[in-house]
């Protein structure tokens, strides 16, 4: 596993994970026009999924490129910003959707296979490692939408939900 340490600051303090949330999000987010978000105005432009998450003042720990690399954005004892509600006792691995898309061309191709085999393996890999190493209980890995279902529909019925969880060790 080829790890790419692209460290942020945006999160909290010390935790104690007890639970692994799935995300995904576009590998780049192409913003056709300005909007304002938190009080700074998000300009026209293609954004990598790291500049995006920096912008919007979020993190995830993981983010994991369709070649199979990670993107460490934060170590998985602090906390990050990725899950309203749960981010303290919380891992969160994003899993990039290839390409550049706008929010409403990603929520259409998250609902088609989008998931490449390098990353399937690698977030099999990584969430092992995380499962082990805090002893998290299988029933608390989730989906993004698991957590905040009508808010958020990622990582999609593209992402082999039941198979991913049948490798888990």
């Amino acid at each position: 596993m080829n790890v790419i340490k692209r460290y942020t600051g945006i999160g909290g303090n010390i935790q104690t994970p007890d639970k692994l949330i799935i995300h995904c999000m576009a590998e780049y987010i192409e913003v056709d026009e300005p909007f304002e978000v938190k009080g700074k105005t998000i300009e026209v432009g293609k954004y990598s999924a790291h500049e995006w998450l920096q912008m919007l003042g979020l993190s995830a720990h993981f983010l994991i490129e369709p070649n199979g690399d990670v993107i460490k954005q934060r170590g998985t004892k602090e906390i990050c910003w990725h899950a309203r509600g749960i981010n303290t006792g919380s891992v969160g691995i994003e899993v990039l959707v290839e390409g550049v898309w706008n929010y409403s061309t990603f929520v259409k191709r998250i609902k088609e296979d989008w998931v490449t085999p390098e990353q399937y393996n690698t977030t099999i890999e990584l969430s092992d490692d995380i499962i082990e190493y805090f002893d998290i209980d299988h029933n608390d890995v989730l989906r993004h939408s698991d957590i905040s279902p009508g808010r958020k529909v990622d990582p999609g019925d593209g992402f082999k939900w039941d198979w991913f969880k049948s490798k888990l060790t």
